[in-house]
Order: C-alpha cells, then sequence, then structure tokens
C-alpha cells in the first residue's frame, strides 16, 4: 500500500510543490514506528522543514527515507528532540538532494554505511553527544560540508565517511573525546600519535605536522586540492595506504627522515611531483607507491640498505597495466649512497632503473 501512496504522489508532487514554499512542519510521536500515521499524504510533498519529537524506530526512519527520496522536497530534519532512535541505517537518506540540514539525537550510536551519502546540498549535520559510531562513506560526496564537528562520545570512526567532501576545510572535535582529538581543523588520534584526516579544502598551500605524530593514517592527504607540500618531522615512523592520494599540487616531496614505512599506493596519482627524497630510515615499501606518479625524474634513496617491499605486482614503481603511466625507468635517475650502488643494482625493483647514480654520504 505504501507503494501504490508513492507511485500515486510521483504524479501530483509538480502540482504539491507549485502552491506551498518553505513548509514548516513538527511532529511529537508517541510510540516508535507510528510515524505513517502522523504524517498524511496530502502533506507529504509540502514539508520543506520537518522537526519530529518523541520515540523514534528504524521502520520510522524507513518510512521518512522513502517520503524524502520520493518527494525531494525536504530541507530541514531536525531529530534532535527524538528518543529511543538507535541507528541511521544503511543508505537511510542517501541522494536526498533537497536535503540541506540535519541534526540528530542523544539516543542514536550508530550512522551506518553509506546513510547520508551523496546528499549533494547538505551543509549543516549536527551531532548529539551519545553518537559512538560512523561507518564507512556515511557522509561520501557530501559536497557542501564546509566544517564538521564530533561529539565527545564518538569512538569508532571509518576515515572513508568523509570521502568526496571536497570543500570540507576543518574538522572539530568536542572536548573530553578519548579517541580522537583536532588541532587548527585536522583531525588525529587522541594525544596526536596518528593524523588521520587533513580537510581536503583547507586553504593552507603548506602544512607541517605536529613533533610527536607517529603515523600518517591511511588516506589521511587523500585528494587535497590545495596542499603543496607536507613537512614531516622525525618521529613520524610510517606512511599509510593512499595517504597523498592525488595530491597534485605536490612536485618536490622531502619523506621525513623518521620513517621506515611507506604503504601500498601512498603517492597515487601525486602526476605532478617530479622529484622524491626518501630517507635513510626507509626499511620497507608497499605496491605502486609511485604510480601514476608519471612525471617523476628523480629519487633520491639515502638508505644504505634498499629498503624491501612484498609486492602484490612485480615492481613497486611501475604498474603493469599499459594504460595506467608510471615512472619512466629509462629516464629517471636513482641516487643511492655511493657504497650500496651494487646492492641496489641487485635489488628487485631498484635494479630496474637504468640510471642508478652513487653519491658520497653527507653530501
Amino acid at each position: 500500500m505504501f507503494h501504490k501512496y508513492l507511485i500515486s504522489l510521483s504524479l501530483l508532487l509538480p502540482c504539491i510543490n507549485a502552491m506551498a514554499e518553505n513548509v514548516t512542519k513538527s511532529v511529537t510521536s508517541t510510540s516508535v514506528n507510528t510515524l505513517k500515521t502522523q504524517l498524511p499524504m496530502a502533506e507529504w510533498g509540502t514539508i520543506n522543514e520537518l522537526t519530529i519529537t518523541g520515540p523514534m524506530g528504524a521502520a520510522d526512519i524507513s518510512f521518512l527515507s522513502n517520503v524524502a527520496k520520493a518527494t525531494n522536497n525536504l530541507k530541514v530534519l531536525n531529530l534532535s528532540g527524538v528518543t529511543d532512535l538507535l541507528e541511521i541505517e544503511k543508505g537511510a537518506f542517501s541522494g536526498i538532494k533537497s536535503l540541506e540540514s540535519v541534526s540528530l539525537p542523544a539516543s542514536l550510536n550508530t550512522i551506518s554505511e553509506k546513510a547520508f551519502m551523496d546528499c549533494t546540498n547538505l551543509s549543516s549535520i549536527s551531532f548529539s553527544e551519545g553518537l559512538t559510531t560512523i561507518n564507512d562513506r556515511a557522509f561520501c560526496n557530501d559536497s557542501l560540508l564546509t566544517s564538521i564537528t564530533f561529539p565527545s562520545t564518538l569512538g569508532d570512526l571509518n576515515v572513508t565517511a568523509l570521502d568526496g567532501c571536497d570543500n570540507l576545510q576543518e574538522i572539530k572535535v568536542t572536548p573530553g573525546n578519548q579517541v580522537y582529538s583536532s588541532i587548527s581543523g585536522v583531525l588525529y588520534t587522541m594525544d596526536n600519535p596518528t593524523i588521520i584526516k587533513y580537510p581536503v579544502a583547507r586553504v593552507d598551500e603548506e602544512f607541517t605536522i605536529p613533533d610527536g605524530t607517529t603515523n600518517i593514517g591511511d588516506n589521511a592527504f587523500a585528494n587535497c586540492k590545495l596542499l603543496k607540500s607536507v613537512e614531516m618531522p622525525e618521529s613520524v615512523k610510517s606512511i599509510g595506504k593512499n595517504a597523498f592520494l592525488n595530491c597534485k599540487g605536490f612536485t618536490n616531496v622531502l619523506v621525513g627522515d623518521g620513517v621506515t614505512t611507506i604503504a601500498d599506493f601512498a603517492f597515487l596519482g601525486c602526476e605532478n611531483m617530479v622529484a622524491v627524497a626518501l630517507p635513510r630510515s626507509l626499511k620497507t615499501i608497499g605496491d605502486g607507491i609511485f604510480s601514476r606518479c608519471c612525471n617523476i625524474t628523480s629519487i633520491r634513496c639515502e638508505a644504505a640498505v634498499p629498503p624491501t617491499y612484498s609486492p602484490l605486482i612485480n615492481n613497486p614503481f611501475v604498474t603493469e597495466d599499459a594504460t595506467i603511466c608510471s615512472i619512466n625507468l629509462a629516464t629517471c635517475v636513482l641516487s643511492i649512497p655511493a657504497k650500496a650502488q651494487t646492492k641496489y643494482e641487485e635489488a628487485k625493483g631498484w635494479g630496474t632503473f637504468a640510471n642508478i647514480e652513487g653519491f658520497q654520504v653527507g653530501k
């Protein structure tokens, strides 16, 4: 019966929406999963701003989601006064282009996968204390979000939740959080051992990672628009997967002296990078770390022993897919400590560079 209502409503929407603008509706729920009985079908296409208080359940969210997707008219959704609601389920509000502002209740503990994905006009999301978990791609492609503040209760954030938030400039964390912290709008784990997410639309061209940070997390700087360089203190020991994915502003990269591990595809798609300096501390490198970095002309590695890898492909510097550009091993110059030249020439992957030049350490 509900689907029949939606089909009928779709035929009436042009008339309904033409007659109503900025209609505000408040609903007080008396028990869970009864929302459908309190929102008459005749009102569905007229509501731009909806406030709900009282108990809600999964069936209420499902109903509300279907109505919002069918009408594409709801701009403001205020659930801050709702009780009993524990989860926004997978894909519940995904693709609702009209949605601009959402306020969530204190009873909520989980925002599931893709819950608000592709809400391309969503510019404001307000969390209440009580939220503990945000799953993968929860706000993916919400391109009008410029700022987001996580509550002190959040303990499990999937970093892909903010993928595609192309105008995000700051990430804040409410004081008292035991897992996450924010410094100048950049997200870290508590006490800053790991940098989790650098907002992709942050206006700075240069960024210095705070001393004491030990890890650059997976996707931490992925798709940063304006960033041209990142200074790493000696405290940084590892660079995660896709950490600098598609950082197209990078030209010369100096990996911090202290880094021991660079994970898979760390610099994938940094297509304007021309020179890379790797530290003497480097021990292991991952698969395809410079894949699609077509313009690199020089790599300097100061490690006395060639860093090892366990690749998924035959060579960490190139790709087997001929349609994907890689480092030109015939022209790119690999500079290494002169005393280690034979080791590099014989090392798997490293030995495929046609131009290997030794330098005296300290010069």
